[in-house]
C-alpha cells in the first residue's frame, strides 16, 4: 500500500518564543499499487502550493526515483 501525503507549512505565534514555522503532514489517499499513486502525486504537485509525496508500507519516502528512510 502507498500513501499520498500532503505537507503544509504553517506559522505559530508563541507568547514567549515568537513566530515559528512548522509543517503539518496529512494523509490524502492510499493506493494499493505504485503507478497510480505516483501519478496522483505528480498531478497534485503540479496543481498547488503544498508539497505532496509518497510513503510506502515501511514509512519510506519516494524521492528521486528511490525509496529513502
Amino acid at each position: 500500500m502507498y500513501r499520498l501525503m500532503k505537507s503544509e507549512k504553517f506559522t505559530l505565534d508563541h507568547l514567549t518564543a515568537g513566530l515559528g514555522s512548522f509543517y503539518r503532514q496529512t494523509q490524502v489517499k492510499h493506493f494499493p499499487q505504485f503507478r497510480p499513486a505516483l501519478g496522483a502525486c505528480e498531478v497534485a504537485n503540479n496543481s498547488g502550493r503544498s508539497r505532496y509525496y509518497l510513503l510506502n508500507e515501511l514509512g519510506q519516502e519516494y524521492f528521486g526515483g528511490t525509496w529513502v528512510d
